[in-house]
């Protein structure tokens, strides 16, 4: 009777706790709309844009996450396909930002993009810490 209440309570728990780490990787992921208001607001910050800027490069950041978005969906189970397809499109919003950004701002952006980069591979390291003795 013991066993059988025993392994009863383990089956509960972790049913309980593949529920709650389900929850908190569907609840992890900030909608289109978040991710383009905070690259805008990063971007605006660091290039120091103006409105009609702003105005401009809102659908050219909103273009580039939307195609994040489905590169990760068609594209999610190959990384090294994946992480091409972003470059590609991080290229192409770059291109089209550079057309309505000054010579001052572009290069800023640069700067931008260098210094998120460093904090994502920083980020990384931390989350992939690698082994003793390697």
């Amino acid at each position: 009777m013991k066993k059988l209440l025993l392994t009863a309570g383990i089956c509960l728990c972790s049913l309980f706790f593949v529920q709650a780490q389900q929850a908190v990787q569907q609840t992890a992921q900030p909608t289109a709309d978040q991710q383009s208001e905070k690259m805008m607001t990063g971007l605006t910050k660091a290039c120091g844009l103006s409105a009609d800027q702003v105005t401009k490069a809102k659908p050219i950041v909103t273009e580039f996450v939307n195609a994040r978005i489905a590169n990760k969906q068609k594209l999610g189970t190959d990384k090294d396909k994946f992480k091409a397809a972003n470059q590609e499109s991080m290229k192409t919003m770059n291109t089209k930002l550079n057309a309505i950004l000054n010579a001052d701002q572009q290069k800023q952006l640069v700067a931008y993009e260098k210094e998120k980069m460093a904090e994502k591979q920083k980020a990384n390291a931390k989350a992939t810490p690698k082994k003793a003795g390697k």
